[in-house]
């Protein structure tokens, strides 16, 4: 949803008025997500929230401020990746970026946003989903992949993989060098502008504060290579 104010999550998405959440509860928790012009209220349930959280059931349990006021303020995330964690939690299916346009800058900017979410939330089985999906995407590339093709996707896929090891999680040390060795091998047959190889390591090279983990398992991946 793009439009800003105040939301009562029914409205969120168009699938949520058939959820029985809606017909039998209402909503006892008011969420205030962003800052500024981009500030988003929406009204949710703590018996959805809660248990997947350890930060919502924290706040809502323990005797903060936000217990009694039944009102959490999250200045630091975004509603671009608030949406989709409350979409999951409501029991939707994790997002996904389109096929067509897995990585380009909009869907790997959305997918940054939801794992930052996801992080600070603290909501482990939402940590898992995505592990289990990029480690599946990770293992369908080789050779023949449009993906190496594109120097703009090679860097925004090493900007999506670093930010996984950022929230606690990686991937198979043999898938990460498989990957790797596709797009090395496959990238030598491009100019830099398609060289899906080169725009990965353009923004390895680059990170700020890279994550250890990270960095070892990719060394460990180039040591092979």
């Amino acid at each position: 949803m793009s439009h800003r104010g105040s939301i009562v999550l029914t409205s969120v998405t168009k699938n949520r008025s058939s959820s029985q959440y809606f017909k039998y509860s209402t909503p006892d928790v008011e969420l205030i997500v962003g800052q500024g012009e981009d500030k988003v209220t929406v009204q949710v349930h703590e018996f959805v929230i809660g248990p997947p959280s350890e930060f919502f059931r924290a706040a809502l349990n323990v005797g903060l401020k936000e217990t009694n006021e039944r009102k959490i303020h999250l200045p630091t995330i975004t509603w671009v990746g608030m949406e989709e964690v409350l979409n999951w939690l409501y029991r939707r299916e994790v997002w996904r970026p389109k096929r067509h346009k897995r990585f380009s800058a909009e869907s790997t900017g959305k997918l940054v946003a939801v794992l930052d979410a996801v992080d600070f939330l603290q909501i482990p089985q939402l940590k898992d989903e995505y592990q289990e999906m990029l480690e599946e995407f990770i293992a369908t590339i080789d050779i023949n992949s449009p993906l190496l093709e594109s120097r703009e996707e090679g860097g925004c896929l090493a900007i999506v993989l670093h930010e996984l090891y950022k929230i606690g999680r990686g991937i198979d040390g043999n898938r990460f060098y498989l990957f790797m060795k596709n797009l090395k091998k496959h990238g030598s047959l491009f100019p830099d502008s398609m060289n899906g190889f080169q725009g990965f390591r353009e923004v390895t090279n680059e990170l700020k504060e890279p994550n250890t983990r990270f960095v070892h398992d990719l060394c460990k991946a180039y040591s092979y290579l």
